[in-house]
């Protein structure tokens, strides 16, 4: 939490359901000893009434030293994984499942298969996309920036409608570098809750002597029709409950969208308790298989349900934490999470 945000010190000004003030003092200045630092992030969650338990999440600094942590990451991995195009075709030859790679731009030069484009204007982007959607008989491409994450950037190219949205996006695809991938089929139970966006498994990976460990997962959802689920574009996230595969009670938006804790979802009304997430159990070994594929010690795996079983959006080298020790109630409990604490000491 950032002083310069208004919006964020409102939400926690007129929030009814935070502790008392003398408590919240109390809480703050034990954290500011034992952690060392400034704790800003108390007043994101911790400052709730039902937070009992406030010792147990991660500090800022505890947080990025675990993101960030040399002795967790290695550049032959994260240069595979901080790069969309990178991962996708690594995945592709080493039959990791992830959404088909249709093409990709860098700056004005467009790559579909075997072919390479020079584009210098709208017409000619408009024909090498037609020439995309005859060859493939696709009609929507999903397109993601190579390098962005928290959803920015990304939208849909409708074949009938190319010509006004590239006339919308076209300074943005002719400098910048994007791929365009098949649209996910989502699987039904989960376009029950949303169907606009891939609502996506966050899964946090840790390998720790040879063997690969799953940390917790989360579930993210979008909201208000948008076609992403990030929580930093006004997405909920949800717990999963690892024994039983089904979704905890309560969901949470990050504090800039409000901070709401919401039991159903705000569009749908559909509630969250007790949910099994289909493919569960599939989801979990898939992300062992690929983290024994790209060995980085710690990744944040997103995952996508359809129809016929789990597949890999993305894996994050330098995964944010919030959401997760949120969801989780206090990732310090974590066993995984001491055994990293220890491990970069």
């Amino acid at each position: 939490m950032h002083f310069d945000n208004p919006e964020r010190i409102k939400v926690f000004l007129k929030n009814p359901n935070k502790k008392n003030y003398l408590k919240i003092c109390k809480e703050v200045l034990v954290l500011w000893v034992t952690k060392k630092e400034v704790p800003m992030y108390y007043f994101k969650h911790l400052y709730k009434r039902e937070i009992k338990n406030y010792k147990d999440y991660l500090g800022t600094k505890e947080a990025a030293e675990i993101r960030e942590g040399k002795k967790l990451h290695q550049l032959e991995f994260t240069s595979i994984l901080c790069n969309k195009l990178n991962f996708s075709l690594y995945c592709e030859r080493s039959n990791i499942p992830t959404p088909k790679l249709i093409g990709h731009n860098l700056g004005n030069h467009f790559f579909s298969g075997s072919e390479m484009r020079k584009i210098n204007n709208k017409t000619e982007l408009i024909a090498f996309y037609e020439a995309i959607f005859e060859s493939t008989q696709l009609e929507t491409l999903f397109f993601r920036p190579l390098s962005q994450y928290g959803g920015k950037g990304i939208f849909k190219l409708r074949h009938d409608n190319i010509e006004a949205k590239l006339e919308s996006e076209y300074q943005n695809l002719i400098n910048g570098n994007y791929l365009y991938n098949e649209v996910i089929t989502q699987h039904p139970k989960l376009n029950a809750i949303h169907g606009t966006s891939i609502n996506s498994l966050r899964i946090l990976t840790y390998i720790h002597n040879g063997e690969v460990n799953i940390i917790s997962s989360i579930f993210r959802l979008g909201t208000a029709g948008a076609v992403v689920d990030n929580t930093s574009s006004g997405g909920l996230f949800i717990g999963i409950d690892d024994k039983t595969e089904t979704l905890k009670k309560e969901g949470y938006r990050n504090l800039e969208f409000g901070g709401e804790v919401l039991t159903k979802h705000p569009d749908t009304n559909f509630e969250f308790l007790g949910f099994k997430m289909p493919y569960y159990k599939e989801a979990c070994e898939l992300v062992k298989k690929a983290t024994a594929v790209i060995p980085n010690r710690l990744i944040g795996w997103d995952v996508a349900i359809t129809p016929t079983g789990p597949i890999i959006i993305e894996g994050n080298a330098h995964p944010d934490l919030f959401a997760a020790d949120v969801a989780y109630g206090g990732l310090l409990k974590n066993k995984q999470i001491q055994r990293i604490k220890a491990f970069i000491k």
